[in-house]
């Protein structure tokens, strides 16, 4: 078929595409995933129960069957998305009669892409034209042409090279996605692992995450993504190739400028109306100077405009920054001491006057200083020892360590609520009494506790003994001058726990002892 018009680049058919999709309305969205989704699922489900189940071949015909109704249902729920984006386009969508005539017409003719794509694709026959011809069909159907076949397969062999570069385009970024979400699948597992310390299968699985099952995951994800902005695509190839002898895409273009043109002319005749009938309503209500002068300065006087204010520095401003019984008590001890420094100097002043002129040489001071200086001497050391046995005592009680009692019957107790000196305190006091179940339960916190503080564990409520064992392992071989037997030490120190504490086994003093020299041998592995 000769090509007609001068059509539009690959890349500009895509840009258009992505901006539909933009000015589609969330109802229009929602159909498409309102197909698809059930489909995907059903997929899925049914690809890891043939690949896994030893017993599929039971239920093959009755999964097999619902799949391909969902598939006819994506279809048509995609045929009746394609129809609301041509609406946008040119004012013609779908139309709930064409609902029935949609429904045959899919159910008859999709399921045979099934089978026409890959071997047309195989045989290197244009693969264009066929992924052409089976979206076109369904946008004619639900838009209600009366010759839907024909007029798909004249819009298909339409701009061969246009349609080859769209497909090229979306393929190469469905691929890029893919890959983006393997890597996602593979590598979030380890991260969360290595920043939250939360472990789980898919983290343990390594590698082993790449199977059939997340690869087909992340290959539905990627076409969900990408097959609606596909569909845009051949529905403004079709927008396009019909404009060539209906000029409708010249029809949409005069719509979108008579709208222009409407706006314009209400902005130029509206608004100045609008904007003169403002003014003379403004001349009309007069403004009290008065009134405004007092908000002003309300307003100006708020405390979220007072940071603007210029600081004056004369001393009145200064004295009403603080309150007044502070301001008389400053002003009473500094005049208080200046009164005191003057009459000592007047004093000092009249005692070497009076010994110049009035004393013998060689005569003692008078009484009166050498009261003054003892005095002097006797209060400055009295101050210095108060204010040095305050020191100490204040240095003791900060020293002196303070134990929160806990429940060690409470299993909500964790390990970081008290530190290991703590945690041994508490097991000898239970030693004491002749408790030794609740003394181990007790070494046993104080274990996990020097462990975390060392960064070897992290504690957390929902973690087991097993769970620490297998985080001590894998820290251990990442950490310069742990030696790796400390994690069969702490398994040894568990299974020891576990029996008194969580099952019916007595625990005696050499259980005890047994424990703590582990925790010895613990510390002795652990120490960096």
């Amino acid at each position: 078929m000769k090509q007609k018009g001068r059509p539009r680049g690959s890349v500009q058919i895509v840009e258009e595409a992505v901006a539909l999709l933009r000015a589609a309305s969330s109802e229009t969205i929602f159909m498409y995933l309102f197909g698809a989704i059930p489909f995907f699922v059903a997929f899925l489900y049914f690809l890891s129960e043939m690949m896994r189940n030893p017993f599929a071949r039971e239920s093959l015909a009755v999964e097999s069957l619902i799949v391909a109704l969902l598939f006819v249902w994506k279809r048509i729920w995609q045929a009746v998305f394609a129809a609301q984006l041509h609406e946008l386009l040119s004012g013609r969508g779908f139309s709930r009669r064409f609902l029935f005539r949609t429904i045959a017409t899919q159910t008859a003719l999709q399921p045979l892409r099934l089978v026409v794509l890959p071997v047309i694709f195989l045989a290197t026959v244009p693969f264009a034209w066929a992924v052409a011809f089976f979206r076109n069909t369904g946008l004619f159907v639900a838009l209600g042409d009366p010759e839907p076949v024909k007029a798909a397969r004249a819009q298909s062999v339409l701009w061969t090279h246009q349609n080859w570069g769209i497909l090229g385009i979306l393929f190469g970024a469905g691929f890029v996605l893919f890959l983006n979400l393997m890597i996602a699948l593979v590598m979030l597992p380890s991260l969360v692992r290595s920043f939250l310390g939360i472990e789980g299968d898919l983290a343990r699985m390594g590698l082993l995450a790449v199977n059939s099952t997340t690869v087909a995951i992340a290959i539905v994800i990627a076409w969900i993504a990408v097959d609606p902005i596909l569909e845009a695509s051949y529905v403004l190839r079709c927008f396009y190739g019909a404009s060539l002898q209906s000029g409708e895409d010249l029809r949409a273009a005069f719509r979108k400028s008579i709208a222009i043109a409407a706006l314009i002319v209400i902005s130029i005749f509206l608004l100045p109306a609008r904007a003169t009938a403002q003014n003379d309503r403004a001349r009309v209500e007069t403004i009290d100077p008065v009134r405004l002068e007092r908000s002003i300065d309300e307003v100006i006087r708020r405390r979220e405009f007072t940071w603007r204010s210029a600081h004056s520095q004369s001393s009145s401003d200064k004295e009403r920054e603080w309150p007044g019984w502070i301001q008389s008590s400053v002003k009473f001890i500094r005049e208080g001491f200046e009164w005191i420094s003057d009459q000592i100097q007047k004093w000092f002043d009249s005692v070497s006057k009076d010994s110049r002129d009035a004393s013998p040489k060689g005569e003692r001071p008078p009484v009166m200083l050498w009261s003054s200086l003892v005095a002097v001497a006797l209060v400055g050391g009295g101050l210095a020892l108060f204010l040095r046995r305050r020191e100490k005592t204040a240095q003791v009680t900060a020293v002196e360590p303070t134990i929160t009692p806990v429940n060690l019957e409470d299993e909500s107790v964790m390990a970081d609520q008290l530190p290991e000196s703590s945690w041994r305190a508490l097991a000898d006091e239970w030693l004491a009494k002749g408790d030794y179940r609740l003394a181990m339960r007790a070494l046993y916190l104080a274990g996990l506790n020097f462990l975390s503080e060392r960064g070897l564990v992290s504690i957390q409520r929902s973690k087991t003994g097993l769970d620490y064992r297998r985080e001590l392992e894998r820290r251990a071989r990442a950490t310069t001058g742990v030696r790796p037997e400390v994690a069969a030490v702490l398994q040894t120190n568990n299974v020891l726990f576990e029996r008194g504490w969580y099952g019916r086994h007595l625990v005696e003093r050499a259980h005890v002892d047994s424990f703590t020299a582990g925790l010895d041998e613990i510390r002795r592995y652990a120490q960096r």
